[in-house]
């Protein structure tokens, strides 16, 4: 299987190329080193000298003789992701390009800006190339549990099924974030939701969460 690994220079997103590539899949990993460049740009740069995503593919191929694709782009640059969508023809896409923070989406008036645009725009982006080149993809974006904020009832596997003044329909479970990140989040989960009914793309969003004890 071709997989296409967005945000691949992440935590989660290198271990998910690794993983996958291990499997014999075909993996492409993609990256913009916007993390990278807002730690420099916040000193608060990694403890631990981490390489690059080309160092490392190449060091992952001198160890276990699978080769990954690196592309380094934007995905809020349609120009750039809809060529990887062109070329490679991934029939799995998995989603981490994201901005990642909530407090960073909170800063200032550019970091909100940048947030709003580069995940939405860039989501917006991958459903197109989708459609446009490999329209039996699978895409797996990552969510978060900060969607739907703390409710005081159960929250509902996705839908939630309201019984009001005598009708009945089943709706997305209500969200209510508390920062401009989850907010981007919740607009995603929607805008992925008109495209699954309006094209019939296939996506599967994952919300996943910390779990204490």
């Amino acid at each position: 299987m071709r997989v296409l690994i967005l945000g691949a220079d992440g935590y989660l997103g290198w271990p998910a190329a690794m993983h996958f590539s291990a499997k014999g899949h075909e993996v492409e990993a993609v990256d913009n080193y916007f993390k990278r460049k807002t730690c420099l740009e916040l000193n608060c740069e990694s403890l631990l000298s981490i390489p690059n995503l080309h160092a490392r593919a190449a060091l992952w191929e001198s160890l276990t003789g699978k080769r990954i694709v690196v592309k380094i782009g934007d995905i809020a640059d349609y120009s750039f992701i809809s060529e990887v969508f062109k070329e490679f023809r991934p029939e799995a896409v998995v989603h981490f390009a994201e901005q990642p923070s909530a407090p960073y989406s909170m800063m200032d008036q550019a970091k909100a800006f940048f947030t709003i645009q580069n995940n939405l725009l860039g989501t917006l982006n991958i459903v197109y190339a989708m459609r446009e080149f490999c329209p039996d993809c699978h895409l797996i974006k990552l969510g978060t549990m900060g969607e739907y904020g703390t409710p005081e009832i159960d929250i509902e596997e996705g839908w939630i099924e309201i019984n009001h003044k005598g009708r009945r329909d089943t709706f997305l479970f209500p969200r209510q974030a508390s920062s401009l990140y989850h907010t981007a989040k919740i607009q995603e989960t929607d805008l992925l939701w008109f495209y699954v009914r309006t094209w019939g793309i296939r996506v599967t969003d994952l919300m996943q969460g910390l779990f204490t004890e």
